[in-house]
């Protein structure tokens, strides 16, 4: 599995935008139809290096079209062309509004080479973008379309959502804290969870990256009025207790990151430990905040976390691990 999808979900690199012909009707809450990615430019880069892609030929890409808390949501699907039910991946999106959004090329080099280890893989806009109605809030009501993705996605037939995984970068790794914390208010079964340079403290994150700062000042309600209350709520470290004791979280995270300062993980791996937690934390030297020197290692585990924890339902064995990585 390639994971140049690291760069695009940081940079916006995909130029496909995606098209959404589809329509729910009345009483639907999940609408999908296939995505012809050989018409898209992204076909460009897959004809160049077809060798990297050739996990394509035994998946199927769609857009996704669902209801969240009454609104059209916008968003991507891979699943597998064999026949069956498979357990679902949540893959949360880093950036914010367009930027980072989900195009035809997050799907061919981010949700379908997992879709082809057999896993249904969908991935939101989030409210307010490409398409989407309503407003994002960086982590507010916004989590709700996380939740309500996994939630009508059973409409898809090969979805088993009684077994699910959350997968995110950066701003998506807070999303997928946000949502573990309440899986049970919510009704949703989560067996692992993958963050690569995911967000734990945005007020620290703030501090080494300003331009965040910026991006909460626009979209969050509220937050100019009481910032450290926003803080707080988007913030795990802050709130580490809560996390549930079953559900095995894997952290990677690359001490050079310059969007989402490492400083933030040791303490939140304290926190882990003291709440005993179930983690296991990869720090990685010399590398970027997509950890795209190390990108083979980072799909070993990827594939092992989510093959152990979700397809598996392994339990979590032995202490919680902190490991470095040259």
């Amino acid at each position: 599995m390639k994971l140049s999808f690291i760069l695009a979900t940081l940079f916006g690199i995909f130029c496909a935008a995606s098209v959404y012909s589809i329509e729910l009707t009345e009483g639907q809450t999940f609408a999908f139809e296939p995505i012809d990615y050989t018409k898209t430019p992204v076909y460009k880069q897959i004809k160049k290096h077809p060798e990297h892609y050739t996990y394509l030929d035994n998946v199927t890409i769609y857009r996704v079209l669902y209801l969240s808390d009454g609104l059209k949501i916008t968003g991507l699907m891979a699943a597998p062309k064999s026949e069956g039910k498979f357990p679902v991946v949540l893959y949360n999106r880093g950036g914010n509004r367009e930027y980072g959004s989900l195009l035809v090329g997050a799907a061919t080099d981010i949700l379908a080479p997992v879709a082809a280890e057999g896993y249904i893989v969908l991935a939101t806009n989030y409210r307010g973008n490409s398409g989407s109605e309503g407003q994002e809030e960086f982590g507010g009501s916004d989590v709700m379309d996380v939740v309500n993705l996994a939630k009508t996605c059973s409409v898809f037939s090969k979805a088993d959502n009684s077994k699910i995984g959350l997968f995110g970068v950066s701003r998506g790794g807070m999303m997928n804290y946000l949502v573990l914390r309440k899986m049970n208010e919510y009704g949703l079964n989560i067996k692992c969870v993958i963050n690569i340079g995911g967000i734990v403290n945005l007020e620290k994150t703030i501090e080494y990256h300003p331009e965040i700062g910026t991006v909460c000042e626009e979209i969050i309600p509220n937050y100019n009025t009481n910032k450290f209350a926003e803080h707080q709520k988007r913030s795990a470290i802050f709130w580490a207790n809560e996390l549930p004791d079953s559900c095995p979280i894997l952290i990677l995270h690359s001490y050079d990151d310059a969007a989402v300062t490492y400083l933030q993980i040791p303490s939140f791996a304290d926190s882990l430990d003291k709440y005993n937690k179930p983690y296991q934390l990869i720090s990685y030297k010399d590398d970027n905040h997509g950890i795209m020197k190390h990108k083979s290692h980072v799909q070993q585990q990827l594939h092992s976390w989510l093959s152990t924890y979700l397809k598996s339902e392994e339990k979590f064995a032995g202490e919680s691990m902190r490991v470095v990585v040259d």
